[in-house]
């Protein structure tokens, strides 16, 4: 087997620009199906991350009858016990409850259905970083008119037209929009930002104020200060009515959430609804939740279920039922699954593409060597044996065009993963609409850069049986021709 291998190293440095035609081939096969898999792979765990983690949460622990009949009746015990239970089970990063429930609000002539939601200000903030969504900057009418009389730029200020009314929780975001630069930035302090300023804060404990998303409060025509009237039905039936000031607004990525959400502190909002059970025997006070929202670790599949079984397990209670991001969230994961879907099937069509242009270059070298391989056979070599030295080549050319391909795609996708790829046109507008930052991220070197490499090698594998049967079948009379 030595010699074998001797013999098929020396074949392939024998003519160097064949085998490096033969090994870009593989390289490009290899690096090609690892970039578009790994940036495939990055816009699914940004989505995920943007739209679970940052607010739903990778499990929900809820009452048994939630999912089915969503109603503020079907709510869960809030629970200091239960809180410290799913907090202390393996794998549980943070935990936050949660009380929503539909009412209607209205400002002025303007009323609209709305999404309430309790939360718990600093529990909250640590998972979704609520804080830092707070509006700081709106380019209102009357701002807008204050710029315009600066000594600006007029293609800057054609610029600052087009996003009239737009609002935005930190000056970077703005200044992206205008794709300001750098030598210009120190400018817009005086000219931009302090025109544009928006007084908001953010809920402290026991609040009874609330937060009202952005482009709700354009619809209803509210400013922080004015004050919301909410009137909606309790748990049981009881009236929900209530007079609340507006502290600040909040940028919310989704626009269908964008559309609908208020939130309050959870004592606030739990008094609004009447969730809550005052014990006859004592002046215990039971107050009731719609979830629990839960982050996780670890976030693969397997640990999904792992910690779902652990929860129950803990929790112990046929009362509750724990749902994963992907039952609470089935618009989404049928989304994601669906472009995966099309995502493969793009895949296959360059993995085909790759194959025959593969298969194409081990045609040509299987035509050149043809005189070779019948002289080798006149002086006595074996055709088992000629197979096998042409199999071994065929390796080292497969692992050496894996090798450079793997090595090549490491750059990229290290660059996009820390520093994604910013879209802009109406692509980055796409994503805006559907609440995503318009970037495109890659995802961490894992499982998928060992499924290419296999398909990859499985591909090389097949071609290598056509020079392998054609010289099985030779015949020396013609060869030497």
């Amino acid at each position: 087997m030595k010699e074998y291998i001797i013999i098929a190293w020396r074949n392939i440095l024998r003519n160097k620009k064949r085998t490096l035609i033969t090994v870009s081939s593989v390289f490009f096969a290899t690096f090609l199906a690892l970039i578009m898999r790994s940036f495939q792979l990055g816009s699914y765990d940004y989505m995920i991350n943007s739209m679970i983690e940052s607010y739903s949460g990778y499990l929900t622990v809820e009452n048994k009858d939630f999912p089915d009949e969503q109603i503020i009746d079907n709510s869960i015990e809030y629970s200091p016990e239960i809180i410290s239970k799913i907090k202390n089970t393996e794998n549980i990063k943070s935990v936050v409850p949660r009380l929503s429930y539909f009412s209607l609000a209205s400002f002025g002539k303007q009323t609209k259905g709305i999404l309430f939601t309790g939360i718990i200000p600093y529990k909250e903030n640590q998972m979704t970083k609520l804080k830092n969504k707070i509006v700081k900057f709106r380019l209102t009418k009357s701002a807008l008119s204050k710029i315009l009389k600066t000594n600006l730029s007029e293609e800057l200020k054609e610029k600052l037209k087009l996003l009239e009314n737009n609002s935005y929780s930190d000056k970077n975001s703005l200044l992206t929009d205008l794709k300001i630069e750098k030598e210009t930035k120190s400018n817009c302090d005086k000219t931009i930002f302090s025109n544009c300023e928006y007084n908001g804060e953010y809920l402290s404990e026991n609040d009874d104020g609330i937060l009202i998303s952005d482009r709700l409060s354009k619809f209803l025509k509210i400013n922080t200060g004015d004050t919301l009237v909410m009137i909606g039905q309790g748990r049981h039936g009881a009236s929900a009515q209530g007079l609340f000031a507006v502290k600040g607004i909040v940028k919310i990525l989704n626009p269908k959430l964008d559309n609908l959400l208020i939130y309050g502190e959870l004592k606030t909002v739990q008094e609004y609804y009447s969730a809550y059970e005052i014990s006859e025997n004592s002046e215990d006070t039971t107050r009731f939740l719609s979830t629990y929202s839960v982050n996780i670790i670890n976030k693969s599949k397997e640990d999904i279920e792992l910690t779902k079984k652990r929860l129950s397990e803990v929790l112990n209670n046929n009362d509750i039922i724990i749902r994963d991001w992907k039952q609470s969230n089935k618009e989404l994961a049928q989304q994601i699954n669906s472009d995966d879907k099309s995502g493969q099937m793009m895949l296959g069509i360059l993995y085909i593409v790759i194959a025959f242009g593969l298969f194409g270059t081990v045609l040509m070298m299987t035509a050149e060597r043809k005189r070779e391989m019948g002289i080798m056979l006149a002086l006595g070599m074996k055709k088992i044996k000629l197979g096998i030295i042409t199999t071994i080549e065929m390796f080292f050319i497969a692992f050496i065009g894996l090798f450079f391909g793997i090595i090549g795609s490491v750059p990229i996708v290290l660059a996009g993963y820390y520093n994604p790829i910013r879209l802009t046109g109406d692509t980055a507008k796409l994503y805006e609409d559907m609440g995503f930052e318009p970037i495109m991220p890659t995802a961490w070197f894992g499982e998928y850069y060992l499924n290419q490499v296999i398909v990859v090698l499985i591909i090389v594998l097949l071609i290598m049986i056509y020079p392998v049967i054609n010289i099985l079948r030779l015949k020396v009379i013609d060869a030497l021709k």
